[in-house]
Protein backbone atom coordinates (compact mmCIF):
# COMPACT_ATOMS: atom_id res chain seq x y z
CA UNK A 1 0.00 0.00 0.00
CA UNK A 2 1.33 3.39 -0.86
CA UNK A 3 0.05 4.92 2.62
CA UNK A 4 0.18 8.75 1.11
CA UNK A 5 -1.84 8.12 -1.54
CA UNK A 6 -4.62 5.83 0.32
CA UNK A 7 -4.85 8.71 3.30
CA UNK A 8 -4.89 11.62 0.36
CA UNK A 9 -7.95 9.71 -1.69
CA UNK A 10 -9.88 9.44 1.56
CA UNK A 11 -9.44 12.15 3.01
CA UNK A 12 -10.85 13.76 -0.56
CA UNK A 13 -13.81 11.39 -0.01
CA UNK A 14 -14.54 12.53 3.57
CA UNK A 15 -13.77 16.50 2.12
CA UNK A 16 -16.01 15.83 -1.15
CA UNK A 17 -18.79 14.11 1.37
CA UNK A 18 -19.35 16.62 3.96
CA UNK A 19 -19.44 19.58 1.65
CA UNK A 20 -22.16 18.19 -0.30
CA UNK A 21 -20.32 17.63 -3.65
CA UNK A 22 -19.81 14.51 -5.94
CA UNK A 23 -17.38 12.27 -4.83
CA UNK A 24 -17.03 11.16 -8.84
CA UNK A 25 -13.43 13.20 -9.16
CA UNK A 26 -11.99 11.34 -6.13
CA UNK A 27 -13.08 8.09 -8.01
CA UNK A 28 -11.83 8.68 -10.74
CA UNK A 29 -8.48 9.54 -9.78
CA UNK A 30 -8.05 6.36 -7.81
CA UNK A 31 -6.78 4.70 -11.42
CA UNK A 32 -3.20 7.24 -11.32
CA UNK A 33 -2.37 6.37 -7.97
CA UNK A 34 0.30 3.86 -6.66
CA UNK A 35 -2.22 1.42 -5.19
CA UNK A 36 -3.83 -2.15 -4.90
CA UNK A 37 -6.79 -3.03 -6.72
CA UNK A 38 -8.13 -4.27 -3.63
CA UNK A 39 -7.41 -0.94 -2.26
CA UNK A 40 -9.27 0.94 -5.04
CA UNK A 41 -12.14 -1.49 -4.48
CA UNK A 42 -12.64 -0.41 -0.62
CA UNK A 43 -12.10 3.43 -1.84
CA UNK A 44 -15.40 3.01 -3.79
CA UNK A 45 -17.23 1.34 -1.68
CA UNK A 46 -16.72 2.84 1.61
CA UNK A 47 -18.54 5.96 0.92
CA UNK A 48 -21.81 3.51 1.64
CA UNK A 49 -20.54 2.55 5.29
CA UNK A 50 -22.44 4.38 8.39
CA UNK A 51 -18.99 4.69 9.94
CA UNK A 52 -17.89 6.65 6.84
CA UNK A 53 -21.23 8.91 7.35
CA UNK A 54 -20.59 9.77 10.70
CA UNK A 55 -16.83 10.48 10.14
CA UNK A 56 -18.43 12.86 6.89
CA UNK A 57 -20.67 14.41 9.40
CA UNK A 58 -18.45 15.59 11.77
CA UNK A 59 -16.22 18.00 9.41
CA UNK A 60 -19.67 19.97 8.35
CA UNK A 61 -20.99 19.53 11.52
CA UNK A 62 -18.18 21.72 12.62
CA UNK A 63 -18.27 24.20 9.62
CA UNK A 64 -21.65 24.41 10.52
CA UNK A 65 -20.47 25.58 14.18
CA UNK A 66 -17.82 27.88 13.05
CA UNK A 67 -20.30 29.81 10.50
CA UNK A 68 -23.26 30.38 12.89
CA UNK A 69 -20.89 31.71 15.57
CA UNK A 70 -19.43 33.82 13.56
CA UNK A 71 -21.90 35.70 11.05
CA UNK A 72 -24.84 35.80 13.28
CA UNK A 73 -26.42 39.02 12.01
CA UNK A 74 -26.12 37.90 8.25
CA UNK A 75 -27.65 34.84 9.21
CA UNK A 76 -30.51 36.52 10.68
CA UNK A 77 -30.41 39.15 7.34
CA UNK A 78 -30.93 35.84 5.11
CA UNK A 79 -34.03 34.85 6.96
CA UNK A 80 -35.39 31.64 5.23
CA UNK A 81 -32.46 31.47 2.82
CA UNK A 82 -29.65 31.16 5.18
CA UNK A 83 -29.89 27.04 5.32
CA UNK A 84 -29.64 26.99 1.34
CA UNK A 85 -26.78 29.56 1.22
CA UNK A 86 -24.82 28.06 3.75
CA UNK A 87 -25.09 24.69 1.94
CA UNK A 88 -24.04 26.53 -1.86
CA UNK A 89 -21.08 28.10 0.25
CA UNK A 90 -20.13 24.77 1.73
CA UNK A 91 -20.63 23.04 -1.91
CA UNK A 92 -18.10 26.07 -3.32
CA UNK A 93 -15.82 26.69 -0.77
CA UNK A 94 -13.81 23.63 -0.05
CA UNK A 95 -12.71 23.48 3.80
CA UNK A 96 -9.09 25.42 4.56
CA UNK A 97 -9.40 25.85 8.26
CA UNK A 98 -10.23 25.10 11.75
CA UNK A 99 -10.50 28.28 13.57
CA UNK A 100 -14.18 30.10 13.89
CA UNK A 101 -13.43 33.70 12.76
CA UNK A 102 -11.22 32.44 9.35
CA UNK A 103 -14.26 30.69 8.83
CA UNK A 104 -16.82 33.19 9.66
CA UNK A 105 -14.90 35.92 7.77
CA UNK A 106 -14.79 33.53 4.37
CA UNK A 107 -18.41 32.75 4.57
CA UNK A 108 -19.34 36.67 5.01
CA UNK A 109 -17.18 36.84 1.87
CA UNK A 110 -19.27 35.03 -0.07
CA UNK A 111 -22.31 36.15 1.31
CA UNK A 112 -21.58 39.82 0.19
CA UNK A 113 -20.26 38.64 -3.16
CA UNK A 114 -23.43 36.29 -4.31
CA UNK A 115 -26.29 37.17 -2.35
CA UNK A 116 -28.59 40.23 -4.04
CA UNK A 117 -31.14 40.00 -1.34
CA UNK A 118 -32.17 43.48 0.10
CA UNK A 119 -30.02 44.40 3.30
CA UNK A 120 -28.15 40.95 2.86
CA UNK A 121 -24.58 42.45 1.63
CA UNK A 122 -24.28 45.55 3.79
CA UNK A 123 -25.25 43.61 7.29
CA UNK A 124 -22.29 40.77 5.52
CA UNK A 125 -20.22 43.48 5.05
CA UNK A 126 -20.43 45.21 8.29
CA UNK A 127 -19.96 41.89 10.48
CA UNK A 128 -16.48 41.17 8.02
CA UNK A 129 -15.28 44.38 8.70
CA UNK A 130 -16.00 44.88 12.20
CA UNK A 131 -14.20 41.13 12.59
CA UNK A 132 -11.48 42.19 11.19
CA UNK A 133 -10.97 45.24 12.94
CA UNK A 134 -11.03 43.55 16.09
CA UNK A 135 -8.51 41.07 14.87
CA UNK A 136 -6.01 42.84 13.57
CA UNK A 137 -6.08 46.25 14.92
CA UNK A 138 -5.08 48.10 17.60
CA UNK A 139 -7.28 50.43 19.74
CA UNK A 140 -6.71 53.72 18.58
CA UNK A 141 -6.29 56.66 21.24
CA UNK A 142 -8.16 59.13 19.15
CA UNK A 143 -4.97 61.96 18.90
CA UNK A 144 -3.81 62.86 15.57
CA UNK A 145 -0.54 65.00 14.97
CA UNK A 146 -1.21 68.22 13.05
CA UNK A 147 -1.53 68.25 9.25
CA UNK A 148 1.50 69.96 7.24
CA UNK A 149 1.35 71.61 3.74
CA UNK A 150 0.80 68.43 1.11
CA UNK A 151 0.40 66.01 3.76
CA UNK A 152 -0.97 62.66 2.46
CA UNK A 153 -4.05 60.93 4.26
CA UNK A 154 -4.66 57.34 3.44
CA UNK A 155 -7.33 54.95 4.90
CA UNK A 156 -6.55 52.58 7.84
CA UNK A 157 -6.16 49.75 6.25
CA UNK A 158 -9.14 47.59 8.58
CA UNK A 159 -11.53 50.82 8.39
CA UNK A 160 -14.28 50.44 5.94
CA UNK A 161 -17.36 52.39 4.94
CA UNK A 162 -20.07 50.63 4.09
CA UNK A 163 -23.54 51.87 2.55
CA UNK A 164 -26.61 50.47 3.90
CA UNK A 165 -30.13 50.70 2.06
CA UNK A 166 -32.45 51.92 5.02
CA UNK A 167 -31.02 53.67 8.32
CA UNK A 168 -28.89 51.48 9.88
CA UNK A 169 -30.16 51.67 13.31
CA UNK A 170 -33.21 50.41 11.92
CA UNK A 171 -32.05 47.19 9.74
CA UNK A 172 -29.90 45.92 12.72
CA UNK A 173 -33.06 46.70 14.94
CA UNK A 174 -35.00 44.61 12.79
CA UNK A 175 -32.90 41.61 12.81
CA UNK A 176 -32.32 41.01 16.67
CA UNK A 177 -35.98 41.79 17.30
CA UNK A 178 -37.02 39.01 14.30
CA UNK A 179 -39.32 41.95 13.02
CA UNK A 180 -39.85 42.85 8.93
CA UNK A 181 -36.78 44.42 7.74
CA UNK A 182 -37.31 48.18 6.60
CA UNK A 183 -38.21 48.78 2.77
CA UNK A 184 -34.83 50.09 0.84
CA UNK A 185 -34.77 53.29 -0.05
CA UNK A 186 -32.79 54.86 -3.07
CA UNK A 187 -30.58 57.12 -0.71
CA UNK A 188 -27.59 55.64 1.06
CA UNK A 189 -27.32 55.61 5.06
CA UNK A 190 -23.35 54.92 5.58
CA UNK A 191 -21.67 53.51 8.09
CA UNK A 192 -18.20 54.01 9.55
CA UNK A 193 -16.42 51.04 10.95
CA UNK A 194 -12.71 52.63 12.14
CA UNK A 195 -10.75 51.68 15.27
CA UNK A 196 -11.31 55.03 16.77
CA UNK A 197 -15.30 54.54 16.60
CA UNK A 198 -16.82 53.67 20.57
CA UNK A 199 -18.11 50.07 19.58
CA UNK A 200 -16.25 50.16 16.39
CA UNK A 201 -18.88 51.47 14.15
CA UNK A 202 -21.44 54.72 13.81
CA UNK A 203 -23.63 55.61 10.88
CA UNK A 204 -21.73 58.33 8.79
CA UNK A 205 -22.59 61.55 6.79
CA UNK A 206 -22.40 61.49 3.56
CA UNK A 207 -19.59 64.01 3.13
CA UNK A 208 -17.55 61.31 5.53
CA UNK A 209 -18.24 58.35 3.27
CA UNK A 210 -17.43 61.09 0.04
CA UNK A 211 -13.82 62.07 1.81
CA UNK A 212 -13.54 58.22 3.00
CA UNK A 213 -13.43 57.14 -0.92
CA UNK A 214 -11.14 60.25 -2.10
CA UNK A 215 -8.17 58.61 -0.12
CA UNK A 216 -9.00 54.83 -1.46
CA UNK A 217 -4.88 55.64 -3.26
CA UNK A 218 -3.68 57.81 -0.91
CA UNK A 219 -4.23 61.45 -1.29
CA UNK A 220 -2.78 64.86 -0.59
CA UNK A 221 -5.15 67.59 1.80
CA UNK A 222 -5.52 70.68 0.50
CA UNK A 223 -4.53 74.04 1.70
CA UNK A 224 -7.41 74.16 4.55
CA UNK A 225 -6.81 70.70 5.34
CA UNK A 226 -9.63 69.09 3.11
CA UNK A 227 -10.10 66.62 1.07
CA UNK A 228 -12.50 66.23 -2.27
CA UNK A 229 -16.10 65.93 -1.40
CA UNK A 230 -14.93 66.36 2.57
CA UNK A 231 -14.45 69.44 4.26
CA UNK A 232 -11.36 70.23 6.99
CA UNK A 233 -13.88 69.34 9.80
CA UNK A 234 -15.24 66.14 8.32
CA UNK A 235 -11.64 64.92 7.31
CA UNK A 236 -10.37 66.31 11.22
CA UNK A 237 -13.93 63.87 12.53
CA UNK A 238 -12.11 60.57 10.10
CA UNK A 239 -8.83 61.02 11.54
CA UNK A 240 -9.97 61.02 15.08
CA UNK A 241 -12.03 57.70 14.28
CA UNK A 242 -9.13 56.93 12.88
CA UNK A 243 -10.66 55.68 9.82
CA UNK A 244 -7.97 57.87 7.54
CA UNK A 245 -3.98 58.08 8.54
CA UNK A 246 -1.00 60.00 7.58
CA UNK A 247 0.50 57.97 5.06
CA UNK A 248 3.71 56.30 6.63
CA UNK A 249 2.62 57.11 10.18
CA UNK A 250 2.00 53.26 10.99
CA UNK A 251 5.70 53.01 10.29
CA UNK A 252 7.29 55.79 12.47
Amino acid sequence: MALRDWQAALGQLVEARSSGRAADPVLASLDGRALAEEERRWLREVGGSPGFSLTAEVPRWWRHQRVERSARLTLMALRGRADAVLRDYLQEVPCFTLFFIAEGLSFLEYVARTVAAPHVRPVAELERALWTLKLVAPAHGGTVPELAPGAVLERHPSAACIPFDAPPEAVLGALLKQVPLPEPEARRYPVLVAPGVPGLWRPATLEEASAFAAAAAGTPVDAAGALPGGSADVVAALRVAGALRLRGAHRA
